[in-house]
C-alpha cells in the first residue's frame, strides 16, 4: 500500500519535474555509470553540520562498511522520499547498525547548501535512532561534490532551481571501493542487508551462519537491481545437507547396529 501511495504522489507531483527539458541530456548526464570496485574520492574535503572541514579519509571508520546517500537538503521531492526510504530501511535491520557496525553518510550535491541543513536533517532522522548509533549528513564546494559524485558513478545536472538526477544507495567496502547500487527510494530490507554482508565480506554485527549461508544462496540481479536466488548454488547447498543428513542416518544404523552386536 505504501509504495502504491508514493507511486501516485510521483504522479501526481510529476516525476518529470525531477527531469531536464532536453532529453538528450537526460540520457547522457543523469544517471548512474558503473563504477564497481572504484574508490570513492576520499581526498576532497567537504562539511560537516558545526563547519568542520574533513575529507572522507578522515570521516570514515575503515573497519566498517559504508551506506553513501547523495541527496540536496532543499529538494522539494525526490530527496525526501529517498532520505525516508533510506531511515526506513535503516531500522528494518535491526541486527546490523548505523555507526556502530557501518558508517551511514549523507552528501548533498547541492554546493549553497549550508552547515545549518545539514544540522536539521541529522537531527530529524536521528530521531530513532539509538544514541550510539549515528547518521551524518555533509555539504560540500562544488568542486568536491563533482569530484566525490564523479569517483562513484553519480550523474546529475542543474535544472532550473533544481537538479536532475538519480535515486539510490551507494554501498561501499571498509576500504571505500564501490561494490553496490540500490537504486530507488524504496529499499527491501534483504537486499540492504545482503549488500551490506557482501561489503564486509560476511562479517558485520551480529550476523550468523544463517545471515553467511542467505549471502551465498543469493547473488545481485545486476537488470532488476535486486538480490535473487542463485538456483545452482541452492541446488549444491540441498546436496550438502542431503549427504550430511545420510551421513548422520548411515552412522545413527552403524551405531545401532554395534550396539546389537554386543548385546
Amino acid at each position: 500500500m505504501k509504495k502504491i501511495l508514493i507511486i501516485f504522489i510521483f504522479f501526481l507531483l510529476g516525476i518529470s519535474a525531477n527531469a531536464v527539458t532536453n532529453q538528450s541530456i537526460i540520457e547522457e548526464e543523469v544517471g548512474w555509470k558503473d563504477r564497481l570496485g572504484d574508490e570513492i574520492n576520499k581526498s576532497s574535503l567537504i562539511i560537516d553540520k558545526d563547519g568542520i572541514e574533513q575529507n572522507l579519509e578522515a570521516i570514515l571508520d575503515k573497519t566498517k562498511p559504508t551506506v553513501f546517500i547523495f541527496a540536496y537538503y532543499t529538494c522539494p521531492k525526490l530527496c525526501t522520499f529517498l532520505l525516508d526510504g533510506a531511515a526506513e530501511v535503516v531500522l528494518a535491520v535491526n541486527k546490523i547498525r548505523p555507526g556502530l557496525d557501518y558508517n551511514l553518510i549523507t552528501l548533498s550535491f547541492d554546493p549553497t547548501d549550508i552547515p545549518e541543513y545539514s544540522q536539521a536533517k541529522e537531527v530529524k532522522y536521528s530521531e530513532d535512532l539509538e544514541k550510539n548509533e549515528s547518521w551524518r549528513f555533509f555539504t560540500g564546494s562544488e568542486e568536491s561534490i563533482k569530484s566525490i559524485a564523479d569517483s562513484v558513478g553519480f550523474k546529475f545536472v542543474k535544472d532550473g532551481d533544481e537538479f536532475a538526477h538519480p535515486s539510490g544507495i551507494i554501498i561501499l567496502t571498509k576500504h571505500g571501493r564501490v561494490s553496490r547500487y540500490l537504486s530507488g527510494v524504496l529499499f527491501d530490507k534483504k537486499d540492504f542487508k545482503l549488500a551490506l554482508l557482501e561489503a564486509s565480506d560476511g562479517v558485520i554485527g551480529n550476523s550468523s551462519i544463517s545471515d553467511k549461508v542467505l549471502l551465498y544462496c543469493y547473488g545481485f540481479d545486476p537488470i532488476g537491481r535486486k538480490y535473487a536466488l542463485k538456483a545452482l548454488n541452492v541446488i549444491k547447498l540441498g546436496g550438502v545437507l542431503t549427504l550430511l543428513l545420510i551421513g548422520v542416518f548411515m552412522f545413527f544404523m552403524w551405531f545401532k547396529k554395534k550396539g546389537g552386536t554386543s548385546k
